[in-house]
């Protein structure tokens, strides 16, 4: 071979090192990103899937190898080795009650695979490549040795001709080839970043990134439904105005060090969030043991409202503790109802002193009503039927009944409930409201959701220091009252899964709120 020839092979063995060493590179700096897509994946399908426990059905395992139970949980990652000597991603995350959860998934896709797979092919082609090299060079300099430096020189220069411009040729498909593997790198990226972003968009969670300086630079549909604001008019804005109706989060989210999550009240809404610090790490320790505001890039906030939630929760065990309350008590007042019985037989035969015996009978007879009302009280409600229910009418037959005048609003508001037991609550309101001096009745709908009703009355009202006893059996303002008819609307209610709230304790005209969850 002209030594000419084999200079030039040389030449073009060492740029194709060069070459595949770079694209080595390339593929090794693919296949880091990937495991840290997998990785960022997995963290966020392990917090929601905590956010997602006490629902009903129970949460998905969402592509998990295993989901374990901690007695003591932290929050963390690391990369083990699994049974097969395959790398297995663990995920820890701990719960509100100081327990933890270990969710461990296979460290591996499809692109992992392609990646690791040409790198290994590249590191093959590096090592023949330096061998070839080596042999190239010890050939070349045995040339040089046999041959004089002029003759040497001249045939150098008369085959510099044909081999160059192969030489060109080959380094331009080269590079049009690593233009096409940067371009289809970049599109791969392109597409997982768009996937982010679609999960972002569509989470039904609310999604809230700040940047160390406070300013929000993520604000999602749900966080935008949540809070009432556009993400125009969030976008690098202050944390502190976007949320300025709810201080108390915007406080707890800036103030989060490592990874928080509480629950705030702010009115009417009662906020599930969870600060994950984005950036506070140090040589691989967990955000957790990052000091604050140590390499802090910002915060992620994830936000739901549950307080719907905790009124279903409060309604229902409400209606437990009803239930509970009528099997205790359902056998002393059957016992006391068949003594005033006897009492009330004796009584009657009683003839010596008529206006005595008079009060006698009466006494035992409104105790008779009373357990006869607090016995059909502790009666489970054992059917509840489930139909459209127009609630005007109702009410104007209730008010009818008692001799009340009702205004009801021009739109109608049709809820989905029994209507027998409508009829009894509505009539226990109305009979209160007459009972109480009033003369008239107004009503207010809300269609939603959830359908509520406001009736209001212009009695004196309910004092404030009354204003929870009035929901318990026999408790009673008036002599005589027997103080079941509060206490039998808020279990019917119950039971047709809506809640009654007294909403102007101590001032005139009782005003109550009954809301429809169901």
């Amino acid at each position: 071979m002209r030594r000419s020839s084999l200079f030039l092979l040389l030449v073009i063995e060492v740029l194709s090192l060069f070459v595949f060493e770079n694209m080595r590179a390339l593929f090794a700096t693919l296949e880091a990103r990937e495991r840290e897509g997998i990785t960022a994946m997995a963290e966020l399908q392990a917090d929601l899937y905590v956010l997602r426990l006490g629902r009903t059905p129970p949460p998905r395992s969402d592509g998990f190898a295993s989901i374990e139970r901690l007695a003591a949980g932290t929050d963390g990652r690391q990369v083990v080795t699994g049974e097969d000597g395959a790398p297995l991603l663990e995920v820890r995350r701990r719960l509100a009650d100081g327990s933890g959860l270990r969710f461990r998934r296979p460290l591996r896709s499809p692109q992992l695979g392609s990646f690791l797979g040409m790198r290994k092919v590249l590191t093959l082609l590096i090592v023949i490549l330096g061998l070839a090299i080596v042999l190239s060079g010890v050939y070349l300099a045995m040339q040089l040795r046999r041959r004089k430096a002029a003759p040497g020189a001249q045939a150098r220069a008369a085959g510099t001709g044909s081999p160059l411009q192969d030489y060109l040729v080959e380094m331009k498909s080269a590079q049009q080839d690593l233009q096409e593997l940067v371009a289809a790198q970049r599109r791969a990226a392109g597409a997982q970043e768009e996937l982010n972003r679609g999960i972002v968009q569509n989470i039904h969670l609310g999604v809230i990134y700040v940047s160390a300086a406070g300013r929000v630079e993520i604000f999602n549909p749900a966080a935008q439904r949540l809070f009432g604001r556009s993400f125009a008019a969030a976008k690098n804005a202050p944390l502190e105005t976007v949320l300025s109706g709810h201080p108390e989060l915007a406080r707890f989210i800036l103030a989060a060090v490592g990874r928080s999550a509480a629950e705030i009240e702010s009115g009417p809404f009662v906020f599930a969030v969870e600060v994950v610090p984005i950036g506070a790490e140090q040589d691989g320790a967990p955000a957790d043991a990052a000091p604050a505001g140590e390499k802090l890039q910002g915060r992620l906030a994830l936000v739901r409202d549950v307080g719907e939630e905790r009124r279903r929760e409060r309604v229902r065990r409400q209606g437990e503790n009803l239930m509970m309350l009528g099997e205790m008590a359902a056998s002393l007042a059957h016992e006391v109802r068949n003594s005033l019985g006897v009492v009330l037989g004796y009584s009657k035969a009683m003839s010596g002193e008529p206006e005595k015996t008079a009060k006698i009978v009466r006494e035992i007879q409104f105790l008779t009503e009373m357990m006869e009302g607090f016995l059909r009280f502790a009666r489970p409600v054992d059917k509840v039927a489930r139909k459209p229910v127009a609630l005007g009418p109702l009410v104007a037959a209730a008010g009818a009944a008692h001799e009340l005048a009702v205004d009801l609003p021009a739109s109608p508001l049709q809820v989905q409930g029994d209507p027998l037991l409508l009829n009894v609550v509505l009539g226990n309101l109305a009979l209160n409201a007459r009972q109480a001096g009033a003369k008239r009745l107004g009503v207010r709908f809300a269609a939603g959701p959830p359908a509520a009703m406001v009736i209001a009355d212009d009695g004196p009202g309910i004092p404030a220091a009354n204003a929870e006893k009035v929901w318990l059996p026999f408790f009673s303002s008036r002599d005589k009252g027997t103080g079941m008819g509060l206490a039998t609307v808020k279990k019917l209610l119950s039971a047709l899964g809506a809640d009654i709230q007294l909403l102007n304790p101590g001032q005139p005209g009782a005003q109550f709120k009954i809301t429809f969850y169901s």
